[in-house]
């Protein structure tokens, strides 16, 4: 008998449904299945009765719930009491991006109306973020791309789209306000993000779908460090394809210029991760919750 087994059960009594109990625990229907399955199994005893259009508990469900809710009560006291006077910690990674312009805004406005929850970020790449949600180093993350990977929930919160940044001189400045494309870049020399950045990925994907190859590039710095590439741009290095949102700061100050891609569609979204096979803590779920909310109607 596994505490999150206990914790599915709980929330199916408490919320009537295994649906709403896999939303509230982050978790899919299939797992909160599966661990009522498991605690009947070890029991050997029917829990809950569930139908096409409800679900009942059983007496010894209700026999259950009543000591598991109680043992879940003195886990989190215990936990709470062996961490630091009760503070309530969230692990997260976090990418580039959202790491240096959107968790700042994040946290600030949380932590308003939570002070008593406590963040450990680690920054890293869009897939270095994720694995460490694959490894149960962070509760989520925040990262840029979205994988694929089957046991990870990937919930979109926050859209961005690719612009092409350049240095602010003569050739660029009189290219403002032109209708342009891709094609009058493209024998400009291009600094590119390594392998595991969201926005590399996102770049990759915007050639593919214009028909432009790699090899087309004239390519004169490949960086794994977001702000190098902005200082190189400003500095005259050459042109990048990079996050519209990373690059605001530069725009305002007027140290670069900056051009839409309207070959294609461009926009991309930066992502919630976590596992689906993990029970969140409830400030987990809370600050999920917060993070879907905050950039609606941005």
């Amino acid at each position: 008998m596994e505490f999150k087994q206990l914790e599915a059960f709980v929330a199916v009594v408490d919320y009537g449904s295994f649906s709403e109990a896999a939303r509230r625990l982050y978790l899919t229907q299939p797992t909160i299945s599966a661990h009522i399955r498991a605690l009947e199994d070890e029991l050997k005893v029917k829990l809950i009765i569930r139908t096409t259009k409800k679900i009942s508990v059983t007496t010894k469900g209700y026999q259950l719930y009543d000591s598991a809710a109680r043992m879940l009560h003195i886990r989190n006291n215990l936990i709470e009491d062996f961490t630091e006077s009760k503070k309530r910690i969230i692990d997260l990674g976090v990418s580039t991006i959202p790491s240096s312009y959107l968790l700042p805004e994040l946290l600030a406005e949380f932590g308003k109306h939570h002070p008593d929850v406590y963040f450990h970020s680690l920054q890293s790449d869009s897939l270095d973020a994720i694995g460490r949600v694959l490894d149960g180093s962070v509760d989520l993350s925040l990262a840029g791309q979205n994988t694929g990977d089957e046991t990870c929930c990937f919930i979109p919160f926050c859209q961005d789209s690719l612009v092409i940044a350049a240095p602010v001189t003569d050739h660029y400045l009189q290219m403002e306000g032109k209708k342009l494309t891709f094609q009058d870049f493209i024998r400009d020399p291009i600094i590119i993000r390594e392998k595991g950045s969201g926005t590399k990925k996102e770049m990759d994907l915007f050639l593919e779908k214009i028909g432009v190859a790699p090899t087309e590039l004239n390519v004169v710095a490949r960086m794994n460090d977001l702000e190098s590439i902005k200082k190189s741009i400003v500095n005259g290095l050459g042109i990048s394809i990079l996050s519209a949102r990373s690059v605001q700061d530069l725009k305002k100050t007027k140290q670069i210029l900056l051009f839409t891609l309207d070959e294609a569609v461009h926009t991309r979204s930066f992502y919630i991760v976590y596992s689906k096979n993990r029970i969140l803590k409830p400030h987990v779920r809370q600050f999920i919750h917060f993070v879907q909310d905050f950039y609606k109607s941005s």
